[in-house]
């Protein structure tokens, strides 16, 4: 009995571990390799292939050869060249699942997309379970007592290679070989494992991670490498959409990490990470429009529950940047980087929805932006015009951040198109978008603005330079403020008109300390020189200037009466000019209007002019003095309202020697004739007030000689030969005290035609008006010599008239070569009224008795009417008269005023009065004064209008 069951024990005892054996050798491995994949394609639809399968059962040693995923096609999507376990069973009596280690070699992973954009490899893992298990296989998860613990795991030689055949253009992306190692691996509480992960992408080592894992609670953190990572592949696949291409560009990264899974609310920790960015290029159209050799980010911290995410520094070297204004002023990089494709609006519901449930904004926070030697190269398609070169450009800005309550301060230096230099240094304020800046500018040049005040004006600037040093203030919150206080010069600056003939230069201009405000509107500038302007004044033939057609006209949308008064008012401005002077100033004027051009310049113009302040009614004090042609003199002495000239202005201008004949086209066309000799000097004082001009001019006209006569439609006829005679003393010298006036508002206006035409008058008065010059050269009253007066109807002469005919002989007694000329004149509305009187007077005399009374005159009336009219007339005159309440003197009017419309007076009546009223002014004058009547002509009969509405006047004039 002892013997059977000894045999039994050994039976067992050789049959156990020889079948233990069995199956462990070759049992299990050919299971595993012929049965197992039938059985995951039955039960769950997985294509398994294994090639060989080697198992052994006393040192728990597990390698798979060939291990293999299939797709329906019996294509590998995931495949394991070696993998290799070995287990630990005596792990188990510490109630614990111990794998010592893990090495798989040559795994390879197709991550292919199909043409509805899903993953190939996830389709090979049917999505069969239910909710029901999927919380009871969570239950068992979390219900776990034996942890698992990995000694050591290592990969070797892994690869995959993503691809996407959608698009235009096929995508495809390799990763590997990949290495990966691990080093106590294990589930047990605060148990601390070691990883490394090394990736070799596009064939070059490329990706790193070194960290360490904590499964419960789950932490892990460690630092991921990245180096050089070629950007343009992934930026073609990723943002295809856009416009712009990267066509190269290398990526490194350092990120230091922190990520603990274990609470509710996941927190994730960067802590001084850095990003290299090289070599990047952005092109258009097969044009670079950025180059970025260097962009460089320093102190990378991100944290996930704080919402935070803070770089120290980022720095960018070298940037070259072509920006294009494109049609309407878009900047080319806002069509560059916007997506092609509209956004899907249910992208923008998603977008709404994941932010509303943000618990708590980001902040961002960019300590210091640094831009070294950057270029910018500005191309405005608008216009034609030059390209701007910017180079190089410094950049500094510290504290950029969605704060708004924080200040942004920065720094740029920068030089443009190699010769001008811009420095803005200054703070920002989101919160209330409110700007503190210094702007230093040097010989930046107006040139370059051309092309945009084409629209506006034809005037070409031909050079000039601003240079300048202001501090900004601005505040754009809920009111627009403006604070600008500094200094400007413009130097060297020429304009011209289209023809590009100069019309203004200088060669500069200062503003010294100048301060400008918003609001209220007030601009200072306390000092202002002016250093040889120059100015080019030519009126041409159609009476245009150079200057009149500078400016484009624009259509101006209709403003109503309210909108332009509430614009004026708010566009009024307080001006504040301290001392403005002037030095080294030039003129050129020219006159084509006339028969003969005219030309003149000035030059060494010097002045100044003091306070300008429109909030003062002091005015302002005038003075220049400088060259005029070659030998003459200039001076304006004045006090004036500059900002309202035509209100209020005292001139005093002194020109002394100038040379006349180059006055000629001025003579030439005004009075006819071209001056040969002689020399001007002017004292004119000039009183504006209100628009209206009064001056008083003493002018001396040294040696006067007439020259040629000149045909000019302009040119009045006058007796210039007689008249120099008369007013030339024995010196040669004439002077005259010559009046001007005119209106300022009057757009025709014109100061040269007023002078001549003032000239002309007074020359023109020995034909128009003889007896006022001969009444200041003889000292006699001569105002109202040009006529003598008689009563309406009347050829008798009045008393008032005698004094007129005494002057008279005083003048032919000492004008021997002249004559009195006398016009025979009537008015043919007094004189035929007055005469239609005198003969119903007439009629009426002869029907009264010589002892009538007032009713006899009223009776006499009513029979020469009822004559005239009849009684039916008569009759129904008297009751409108009547129906009136008028009374006899009245009634008596009327009626006689009847009856003068049946008057009718023969016209050579009229013309038999005037010259009876002329031959009572030969006969007076004749006999009385002892006048030779050859002296004394009579004119033609004139009709004429009526003086003082009572009198009818006899011309009286005077010929040689």
């Amino acid at each position: 009995m002892l013997t059977k069951n000894m045999k039994t024990i050994v039976f067992w005892l050789i049959s156990l571990p020889l079948f233990y054996t069995l199956c462990g050798f070759v049992i299990l491995p050919w299971w595993v390799r012929t049965q197992l994949p039938s059985l995951l394609h039955e039960k769950v639809g997985i294509l398994l292939s294994v090639e060989h399968v080697r198992f052994n059962p006393f040192t728990f040693e597990v390698n798979l050869e060939s291990l293999a995923l299939l797709d329906s096609n019996a294509t590998k999507a995931l495949s394991i060249g070696h993998v290799y376990l070995n287990y630990d069973p005596s792990a188990l009596f510490k109630k614990e699942f111990s794998i010592k280690a893990v090495h798989i070699d040559n795994p390879d992973i197709d991550l292919s997309l199909d043409q509805e954009g899903s993953l190939k490899l996830l389709k090979l893992f049917p999505n069969t379970q239910t909710q029901e298990q999927e919380n009871n296989a969570s239950e068992t998860t979390t219900s776990l007592t034996m942890p698992l613990i990995v000694k050591h795991v290592e990969i070797h030689n892994a690869h995959t290679l993503f691809q996407d055949p959608r698009g235009e253009h096929p995508f495809q992306f390799e990763i590997g070989p990949i290495s990966y190692t691990a080093d106590n691996l294990s589930f047990y509480k605060d148990d601390l494992s070691l990883h490394a992960i090394k990736a070799v992408l596009q064939n070059e080592e490329k990706l790193s991670i070194a960290s360490s894992l904590i499964i419960e609670p789950l932490i892990f953190y460690g630092e991921l490498n990245l180096t050089k990572l070629p950007l343009s592949t992934l930026w073609g696949y990723t943002l295809s959409a856009l416009p712009a291409k990267l066509s190269k560009g290398d990526l490194t990264l350092r990120i230091p990490f922190w990520i603990d899974l274990s609470k509710n609310s996941p927190s994730v920790l960067i802590e001084k990470g850095s990003l290299l960015v090289e070599n990047t290029e952005f092109t258009d159209a097969n044009q670079s429009v950025i180059q970025i050799p260097s962009l460089k980010l320093d102190g990378i911290d991100f944290d996930l529950q704080a919402s935070h995410v803070t770089i120290a520094e980022a720095s960018l070297t070298q940037p070259n940047i072509r920006l294009q204004l494109e049609k309407a002023y878009h900047v080319n990089f806002e069509r560059l980087f916007t997506p092609a494709s509209k956004t899907n609006p249910t992208d923008k519901n998603t977008a709404t929805s994941s932010s509303s449930t943000t618990s708590s904004p980001w902040s961002f926070a960019l300590r210091r932006l640094y831009v070294d030697s950057a270029r910018v190269h500005v191309v405005d398609q608008n216009v034609k015009s030059s390209p701007i070169d910017c180079a190089p450009l410094s950049l500094i800005v510290d504290n950029i951040t969605n704060d708004t309550h924080q200040t942004i301060a920065f720094d740029l230096n920068g030089t443009i198109d190699k010769e001008a230099s811009l420095k803005l240094k200054g703070t920002f304020l989101p919160a209330r978008s409110s700007l503190d800046m210094r702007i230093v500018a040097d010989t930046l040049s107006l040139e370059k603005t051309q092309p945009y005040l084409k629209p506006f004006t034809t005037a070409l600037i031909q050079d000039g330079y601003v240079s300048l040093d202001t501090l900004l203030k601005a505040s754009f919150d809920q009111q627009t403020k403006l604070d600008v206080q500094g200094d400007i010069t413009v130097s060297k600056f020429s304009l011209a008109d289209r023809f590009k003939t100069p019309l203004v230069a200088w060669e500069s201009l200062n503003l010294s300390a100048l301060s400008y405000t918003l609001d209220p509107e007030v601009m200072r500038i306390q000092k202002i020189m002016l250093d040889k302007p120059y100015v080019n004044l030519d009126i041409k033939k159609d009476h245009s200037t150079n200057f009149a057609d500078l400016l484009v006209q624009q259509k101006a949308p209709p403003t109503t009466t309210h909108d332009q008064k509430s614009v004026s008012k708010e566009s009024a401005l307080t001006l504040f000019l301290g001392n403005i002077s002037l030095k080294r100033g030039t003129a050129h004027f020219q006159d084509a209007t006339l028969p003969i051009p005219f030309a003149t310049f000035a030059d060494n113009l010097n002045g100044s002019l003091s306070t300008l302040d429109t909030k003062s009614t002091k005015p302002s004090t005038l003075k220049i003095e400088g060259k005029v042609d070659k030998y003459g003199y200039a001076k304006i002495d004045s006090t004036l309202l500059p900002f309202d000239i035509k209100n209020h202005a005292n001139l005093k201008i002194i020109f002394k020697n100038i040379a006349m004949p180059k006055l000629t086209p001025y003579s030439g066309k005004f009075v006819g004739y071209a001056i040969k000799e002689g020399k001007l000097s002017l004292d004119l004082n000039y009183k504006i007030k209100k628009g209206l001009m009064e001056g008083q001019n003493k002018i001396n006209l040294d040696s006067l000689v007439l020259g040629e006569k000149i045909e000019s439609e302009d040119a009045l006829n006058l007796p210039l030969d007689l008249a120099i005679a008369l007013l030339k003393d024995s010196k040669g010298q004439i002077d005259l005290d010559l009046p001007v006036s005119g209106d300022l508002n009057d757009p025709e206006f014109r100061y040269g035609s007023v002078v001549w035409k003032a000239i002309g008058n007074l020359i023109g008065g020995i034909v128009t008006s003889p007896f006022k010059l001969l009444g200041s050269l003889l000292g006699i009253e001569a105002e109202n010599l040009q006529s003598i007066d008689f009563a309406a109807g009347e050829a008798v002469l009045i008393a008032s008239e005698e004094e007129k005919m005494a002057q008279y002989r005083q003048i032919l007694e000492k004008r021997s070569a002249l004559k009195l000329l006398i016009t025979p004149s009537y008015n043919e509305t007094l004189d035929m009224q007055a005469l239609k009187e005198n003969n119903i007077t007439a009629q009426i005399e002869q029907k009264l008795s010589k002892n009538s009374t007032e009713d006899a005159y009223a009776r006499a009336v009513q029979k020469l009417f009822v004559q005239k009219y009849g009684d039916d007339a008569y009759g129904t005159l008297m009751k409108q008269c009547k129906e009136e309440q008028l009374d006899p003197p009245a009634i008596n009017d009327r009626l006689i005023a009847k009856i003068a419309e049946t008057v009718v007076i023969d016209p050579a009546v009229l013309h038999a009065l005037a010259q009876k009223r002329a031959e009572a002014i030969v006969q007076k004058l004749a006999k009385s004064y002892n006048i030779a009547p050859e002296r004394l002509i009579k004119q033609e009969v004139q009709a004429v209008d009526a003086q003082r509405e009572s009198w009818i006047g006899c011309a009286i004039s005077i010929s040689n």
